[in-house]
């Protein structure tokens, strides 16, 4: 029981984590227009940044407090 539930925890972990990165990127991509750093929607040139971001929500979901 305990296993399961500890997988589910990861689960919702990671389904937030890729909600908030899709957010991020979408963020981003209108922030790069919107200021003129970049003239073109284009996803390779945050994706990088969003793969960190993704490491980074992911593990600091762990110190949240339960």
């Amino acid at each position: 029981y305990n296993q399961r539930q500890g997988g589910i925890m990861m689960a919702k972990r990671l389904i937030f984590s890729l909600i908030a990165t899709v957010i991020y990127l979408v963020v981003s991509n209108i922030g790069n227009l919107f200021f003129g750093i970049s003239r073109t929607f284009s996803w390779t040139t945050t994706l990088w940044e969003a793969l960190f971001f993704f490491i980074f929500i992911f593990l600091v979901q762990q110190f949240r407090k339960k």
